[in-house]
């Protein structure tokens, strides 16, 4: 097993922290560290840019500022909230974590308990209670993954698991309440220095530390051209969404193509959105956002 030896993970916390100091992104967003707020944007996070989630989560957080509005609004509200930030069904899960935190008494402090909740993964969880709740374990994303193999010259790429474990041994080494500052300066620093496959070394702070140092990396293959995002299943899906968000409760006729995609194409995402729980069915033809009634 590949892991950091306990001066290594030191001499990594002091130059990372302290570069983070001056170097941070000025992300409005970090200025909270309630445990709310702190997840609504880890799950806005998940498959959205930060800097796209630092404008739209203080509108979300806006109209539903703690757990229990947004535990009490209904699902139509929220979806119409999610706006701008796709993969819809993460509005969804949220709500649905909400619900059952509030009735479980409020958000939990652990990541173990966190991960229990709708849609909370392991990195999710483990960044709420690293920044909130003075959670030791790393929250280890695709970034963070990098940071840390690259650190312990891990070759090859670890295993979920082992990786996992890696990066905790860089956690037990901070003072409480350390671990999510290092987490979102390990980000910060991928974003910016430690890049996939431009990583500038000579720039890096921790390059004294690091076992990869000066290591060119090989860009990836080359994929074949991507299908044009309006040909995609996601651009109609949003399309169609966008239409239910227009319509409000009186809801709205969805018939026939949209764009370049057919009337069967229309018809089998709208059966797709209902089953996800992004839309409901009125009548033949007539669809809106869910609206279930308020739970008490």
């Amino acid at each position: 097993m590949v892991a950091p030896s306990v001066a290594q993970a030191r001499r990594v916390a002091a130059a990372l922290l302290d570069w983070y100091r001056t170097e941070a992104r000025p992300l409005k967003i970090r200025e909270r560290r309630d445990a709310y707020a702190v997840l609504v944007v880890e799950v806005m996070a998940q498959q959205t840019q930060i800097s796209r989630v630092d404008q739209l989560a203080q509108r979300f957080l806006e109209r539903f500022p703690t757990l229990d509005a947004l535990a009490a609004a209904e699902r139509a509200e929220v979806i119409d909230a999610w706006r701008g930030l796709g993969y819809n069904r993460r509005a969804v899960a949220l709500h649905d974590a909400a619900q059952q935190a509030v009735a479980g008494g409020g958000l939990p402090s652990t990541h173990e308990a966190l991960m229990e909740l709708p849609g909370i993964g392991p990195y999710t969880a483990r960044a709420v209670a690293a920044i909130t709740a003075g959670g030791r374990s790393i929250p280890v994303d695709v970034n963070i993954a990098r940071i840390v193999q690259r650190l312990i010259g891990a070759v090859p790429p670890l295993r979920p698991r082992e990786l996992q474990i890696a990066a905790d041994a860089f956690g037990d080494v901070l003072e409480p309440g350390l671990a999510g500052t290092w987490a979102q300066a390990a980000m910060d620093l991928a974003a910016r220095v430690c890049r996939r496959t431009a990583p500038d070394c000579a720039a890096c702070p921790l390059k004294k530390s690091c076992q990869s140092a000066g290591e060119t990396f090989a860009a990836p293959a080359r994929r074949t051209a991507a299908t044009p995002f309006p040909a995609t299943r996601r651009w109609l899906r949003g399309r169609i969404l966008d239409e239910l968000r227009d319509a409000g409760p009186a809801g709205v006729s969805i018939t026939g193509a949209r764009g370049v995609h057919e009337k069967a194409a229309v018809e089998l995402a709208l059966e797709q959105l209902v089953r996800d729980g992004l839309a409901e069915q009125l009548g033949s033809r007539r669809y809106r956002l869910p609206r279930a009634a308020l739970k008490s």
